[in-house]
C-alpha cells in the first residue's frame, strides 16, 4: 500500500509576507497592468473614454497610496488589530463564503465587521508552500486580508469612496437628461495599492488573484508567462494610443 505523505507544518521556517521571493520566479506584471485587468472587470469599463483609462488606473492607485501614508506600516497583527478596534471594527473568520470560493474577505458596514474566510487563508498557504516552496506566516496572510477590507472602511467612513472621487461615466441619455455611474472597480484597485504599501510588498496583491485563477484553470507556468507577455504588449499599445490621442487634442487646440 502506498503511504500517504503528510503535509509539512505551515509554521515551519515561515517567512514574513514582505520577504517572499515567489514574484521573482513566477510570471509577474507591474501594478498598473494588474490594475488595468481589474478595471476591465467593471461592468461600465467600455464606457470609459479611451484616453481616460490610464487616468482612472493611476488615480485609484495614487489614492490607495495616499491613504496608506496616514498610518504606520505593518509591524504585526496585534498592532493592526488594535487599529481596527479603535475604529470599532470586529473581525470574524467564517469557514467560507456562502456563494463563491473566490471571495476572500468582506467588510460589512452595517455591523462594522470584517469577515476573513478560512478557505482563502488555506488556499494562499497551500500556494506559497506547495507551489513556491515558501511557508508564510499565517498572521501576515490575515493582515493581507484585513488591510484590504479596512481600506473599504476608511473610504466609506472617513476619507471618501474611490469611485465617487473619480469622474462618472454616462450610462444612458434621454434628451438633456443622462444617467451616470461610478466605476466601482477603482475601489478594488485602490484597496490593493493600500495593502501593498502597508505591508511593504514589492508585488501587487492582485498578482496572487491572477496566478491562482490560471492555476485553477489548469494553466502551466509557461502558459501564464506567455499570456502575461501578451498583456504587456496590449498595455503598451493602450499607452501609445492614449499618447497619440492626447497629442491630437493638443494639435487641435
Amino acid at each position: 500500500m502506498k503511504s500517504i505523505k503528510p503535509r509539512p507544518p505551515i509554521s515551519l521556517n515561515a517567512k514574513s509576507i514582505s520577504s517572499l521571493s515567489f514574484w521573482k520566479i513566477w510570471p509577474n506584471l507591474p501594478s498598473e497592468i494588474l490594475a488595468w485587468l481589474e478595471l476591465e472587470q467593471d461592468e461600465y469599463y467600455s464606457l470609459i473614454p479611451h484616453d481616460q483609462v490610464i487616468t482612472y488606473i493611476q488615480s485609484a492607485i495614487q489614492y490607495g497610496n495616499e491613504l496608506a501614508v496616514k498610518f504606520p506600516t505593518y509591524q504585526g497583527l496585534k498592532e493592526l488589530c488594535n487599529l481596527l478596534i479603535k475604529d470599532g471594527i470586529r473581525v470574524n473568520f467564517p469557514s467560507r463564503h456562502s456563494s463563491s470560493e473566490w471571495i476572500r474577505a468582506q467588510y460589512h458596514s452595517r455591523s462594522s465587521t470584517i469577515e476573513v474566510y478560512q478557505t482563502s487563508l488555506q488556499q494562499l498557504q497551500d500556494f506559497f508552500l506547495y507551489r513556491c516552496k515558501e511557508a508564510v506566516k499565517k498572521e501576515d496572510l490575515i493582515a493581507l486580508h484585513l488591510y484590504h477590507e479596512w481600506f473599504h472602511y476608511l473610504e466609506e467612513q472617513k476619507y471618501g469612496r474611490t469611485d465617487q472621487l473619480l469622474p462618472k461615466v454616462r450610462v444612458k441619455k434621454w434628451g438633456s437628461f443622462s444617467i451616470k455611474h461610478t466605476i466601482y472597480q477603482t475601489r478594488e484597485i485602490a484597496a490593493h495599492a493600500f495593502t501593498q504599501t502597508m505591508l511593504r510588498l514589492e508585488w501587487s496583491p492582485l498578482l496572487l488573484d491572477q496566478l491562482l485563477l490560471f492555476l485553477h484553470q489548469g494553466w502551466t507556468r509557461v502558459q501564464i508567462r506567455e499570456h502575461f507577455s501578451q498583456l504587456r504588449l496590449r498595455f503598451d499599445q493602450l499607452l501609445q494610443e492614449q499618447s497619440q490621442e492626447e497629442d491630437s487634442k493638443e494639435t487641435k487646440t
